[in-house]
């Protein structure tokens, strides 16, 4: 990569953005053949993004992608395994849904673009990912670098995502359009390698030193543990998202010297997040549908600015990527189910009808159903969590409101019967206390 993109790596993140700013200028003209990038960030927190509430860690580049787009509030995964979240996002079948009840030889969403003229291309990091159902439809597949090091890196373009996001824009370089970049980019969970300076400046000038150790941590917390620990992590992995951050802008950066910021559509998700001691663990948690594990940031980026600095509360999960980028970059609707919806109409502000509820699929056979007034954890005993006030679910009111988690037990139910066929609309909608909660 050029010395001089590198060069932007280390402006301050205020100069990022005021640079960015006169950078992009104003979109205007609504283009036939667009571009794709989806930026797919494994164990990516939502509360430390600023347009997810975060007032402490600093990420203007995201806020900017926010600023400029679209952000879903209320993205949830419905699953916490790679491949059953992949079989979502690329084939539109939801981790709930049973994969003997899928369509025979339906098509991926990278055969579905391929169909159209469009070069789709696989950037991992992981090579696991380029293995999955759906990821052999893609034209090419990027193997990247997989993360290694041991400890913080010297330099930022010597980090792991330093180095991944220098070979993405070398590839989008030599990408002439229609493209569909797809990147899945896992070191969140994997390695913590920022130069120790971007954690350390989360610390207060009383706070012990935060840690220099670039291994993520994955235990369960003590009872008397030390609160300094918690501490140290939390700032560790805040280095890491404001190094994330610097990536993403480079990347902007990177699409307006190549004439491709007016006519790319940019998404910018998490594929998971990340356990930082809510729940009494730290690390990349599989086996639990905490909120701080499956509600995940989600902010869509389009050349035309109408949509600009618009969010909504919509509940949306990775299957409804499927039929959004179909409909995005072909002009052809996919069929709308209750588990797979276009996006675009929100996006656009036509407000159409929706799902008051969405499904989540956990580990041995653990589920969960989220409304926008409640989720309940299935279980034994099962856990009701009141929202969005409780955003962080610290206070189980099961046990004050059983007649709540029974009914959204049934309701469960419901929504997993009629999940393989039913469409939009098809089950009975819930009651406001149901959908809404009780204020």
């Amino acid at each position: 990569m050029a010395k001089r993109t590198w060069d932007r790596l280390r402006l301050s993140p205020e100069q990022n953005a005021i640079d960015r700013d006169f950078r992009h200028g104003k979109l205007t003209d609504t283009i036939n053949e667009m571009n794709g990038i989806c930026l797919c960030i494994d164990r990516l927190h939502a509360g430390f993004v600023g347009a997810y509430g975060s007032t402490w860690v600093e990420t203007p580049a995201l806020d900017r992608l926010a600023a400029d787009g679209f952000v879903f509030d209320q993205f949830h995964a419905d699953s916490l395994k790679v491949e059953s979240l992949y079989r979502s996002c690329w084939l539109g079948r939801h981790a709930l849904e049973p994969p003997e009840l899928s369509p025979p030889g339906a098509a991926s969403l990278a055969a579905v673009l391929g169909e159209q003229g469009i070069r789709t291309v696989l950037a991992t990091d992981d090579p696991a990912v380029a293995s999955l159902p759906g990821a052999d439809a893609f034209v090419e597949r990027l193997l990247l670098p997989e993360p290694r090091n041991t400890e913080p890196a010297s330099s930022i373009e010597a980090t792991h995502l330093g180095r991944v996001f220098a070979e993405i824009i070398q590839k989008l370089e030599s990408l002439d359009g229609p493209f569909f970049l797809w990147c899945h980019l896992s070191s969140l969970g994997r390695v913590w390698d920022a130069p120790w300076k971007m954690r350390s400046r989360y610390a207060e000038a009383d706070d012990p030193d935060p840690p220099t150790e670039a291994e993520v941590p994955f235990r369960p917390l003590a009872e008397n543990e030390d609160p300094d620990l918690l501490l140290g992590i939390s700032q560790a992995y805040a280095g890491q998202v404001t190094l994330l951050d610097l990536c993403v802008g480079i990347l902007d950066d990177a699409l307006a010297d190549a004439g491709m910021a007016n006519e790319t559509a940019t998404f910018l998700l998490g594929l998971r997040g990340l356990a930082l001691g809510e729940h009494g663990h730290v690390g990349p948690i599989d086996d639990r549908l905490d909120g701080e594990l499956v509600h995940v940031p989600l902010m869509v980026r389009l050349p035309d600015l109408a949509a600009a600095a618009g969010r909504c509360q919509t509940l949306a999960q990775p299957a409804d990527l499927y039929p959004t980028w179909t409909s995005l970059l072909t002009d052809t609707a996919a069929p709308s189910r209750l588990a797979t919806a276009d996006l675009m109409p929100w996006i656009r502000d036509e407000q159409p009808p929706w799902r008051d509820r969405v499904g989540l699929a956990g580990t041995d056979g653990r589920r969960a159903l989220r409304t926008l007034g409640w989720l309940l954890n299935e279980g034994s005993p099962p856990r009701l969590f009141a929202k969005p006030d409780d955003r962080w679910e610290v206070n189980d009111v099961a046990d004050r409101h059983s007649d709540v988690a029974d009914q959204l037990s049934t309701a469960l139910d419901e929504y997993v019967r009629q999940l393989p066929t039913a469409a939009m609309g098809d089950l009975p909608p819930l009651d406001d206390v149901l959908r809404f909660g009780l204020q």
